[in-house]
């Protein structure tokens, strides 16, 4: 009313501005209570078919009870393309309208308003991409052999596309068991997403799909499913079960990310409990896998292994993941100019202290990232680790005899990618990460595998 107002008096300037605020806060204020609405409608039905299935819990979510699992995206495309052109409004509206005048008047810190038509343009990208990939590839859904899978088995299925794909690149298969805990709320509430169990096998690109309709694709899945880890649960904290298919083509590469039911079913029998392979399912991938020595070469990775006189040598070279660390490199920075803003604008002294020190540990990060390259030579006596962070190195031994293990571990995270470390430990259960940072955690299990088998252990 304001916008209209001024407008109808002449001020264009102020009237446009005041009147794109008011439609945009207004279709967010509808759009919030038309969720309200609807999930209380949704819950509504939830809590019917809760109180008819008390035992069954998968038959809570549409796509389960239908027998599938739709992609994760989906569902999460509209509400960012929303987010994406709001931010881009309130932005450019303010980058056009607001900076210029508050640039004039010497308001440096003015320039944090770029924030949000960058946050927003950041976000149209990913949905645009995900669009290009949705019609190059239909519509993709992951049909289990069983709604729910039982933990302990075999999570058996086939990716179905709506088009044929044909690889170009080797198709990473990826299933995590992870935890997911919301703290706190509004504009303080936090996502953290922690590794409880993770598997990955990589197929070769020369596989072909089987083609249940003409133009369709049935991409085969085959993990077995440990039994120590948890089910499926709704809530806060959330156990989440994710299947991951990723392939880079020449143009959208084929990305898709699913949900699976993984429940405690009575009377599934566990693997580890039947007295022979016999009785399990058939693993349709495995004539259809990369060997890791053979992925390695088709991925270029930089982690080089070599046989020297000192023995085998495994190097991780620095700015070997070019893409996190440029990521998060320009995530530092913005970090570092909203951190010299509350320095300079008379915010308490709690949040340039408190976002200062975070500022420091990204930044720490981001160092290690650009600079930090680790060396490790076994031979049959010891393990050799040397770090080198520019001019400065520093170097452990570890004796062959007080070797333990070398295990996998996960480490830094950057959006969907978790990255590992290898971590050895000792026969006093001490623990040190000797390499961080692997961005396939198929590659670092099978560098894990050579460096016991140089030591002489299985």
């Amino acid at each position: 009313m304001q916008g209209v107002r001024k407008l109808i008096a002449g001020d264009l300037h102020n009237g446009f501005g005041l009147g794109a605020f008011g439609l945009i806060f207004s279709a967010v204020g509808f759009g919030l209570m038309t969720m309200v609405i609807v999930t209380r409608k949704k819950a509504g039905q939830v809590a019917t078919i809760e109180a008819a299935h008390p035992h069954a819990p998968w038959l809570l979510r549409a796509d389960w009870a239908a027998g599938y699992c739709k992609s994760g995206f989906d569902s999460q495309k509209k509400i960012m393309l929303v987010i994406a052109l709001a931010f881009c409004a309130i932005g450019g509206s303010q980058t056009f309208m607001v900076l210029p005048q508050e640039l004039h008047k010497g308001n440096s810190a003015a320039l944090i308003i770029l924030l949000f038509p960058a946050v927003g343009i950041s976000l149209l990208i990913v949905v645009i991409q995900a669009e290009r990939a949705r019609r190059r590839f239909g519509v993709c859904t992951f049909k289990p052999a069983a709604i729910p899978v039982p933990l302990g088995t075999v999570l058996q299925g086939v990716i179905q596309t709506g088009a044929r794909v044909k690889l170009e690149q080797g198709l990473h298969l990826k299933l995590t068991c992870l935890r997911r805990l919301v703290t706190g709320s509004g504009k303080s509430q936090h996502t953290q997403e922690d590794i409880l169990w993770q598997e990955e096998k990589v197929l070769t690109p020369s596989a072909t799909f089987p083609e249940p309709e003409t133009g369709h694709s049935a991409i085969p899945v085959y993990f077995k499913l440990p039994a120590g880890q948890p089910q499926c649960l709704d809530g806060n904290p959330a156990i989440l079960w994710r299947l991951e298919a990723k392939s880079k083509m020449s143009g959208p590469g084929f990305d898709v990310t699913f949900e699976v039911p993984v429940f405690m079913v009575a009377g599934a029998k566990p693997l580890a409990a039947k007295v022979s392979d016999e009785s399990e399912p058939a693993d349709p991938t495995a004539a259809m896998q990369m060997p890791e020595e053979q992925v390695r070469q088709v991925e270029h990775s930089k982690i080089k292994v070599s046989n020297t006189p000192g023995g085998r040598e495994f190097y991780f070279p620095a700015a070997r993941n070019l893409g996190s660390a440029t990521g998060l490199t320009v995530f530092f920075l913005i970090w570092s100019g909203i951190f010299y803003f509350l320095l300079h604008s008379g915010a308490p002294l709690l949040f340039p202290i408190c976002w200062g020190v975070t500022d420091f540990f990204v930044g720490w990060a981001c160092f290690n990232l650009w600079f930090k390259s680790s060396r490790i030579t076994i031979n049959a006596t010891a393990v050799t680790v040397t770090n080198r962070w520019l001019l400065f190195a520093r170097s452990r031994r570890f004796d062959a005899s007080e070797v333990a293990r070398i295990e996998v571990s996960n480490g830094m995270t950057s959006g969907n990618q978790v990255f590992s470390n290898l971590q050895l430990f000792t026969r006093s259960d001490k623990k040190v990460t000797i390499a961080a940072t692997i961005p396939s955690r198929a590659e670092a299990q099978w560098l894990a595998q050579e460096m016991l088998r140089t030591l002489g252990r299985k």
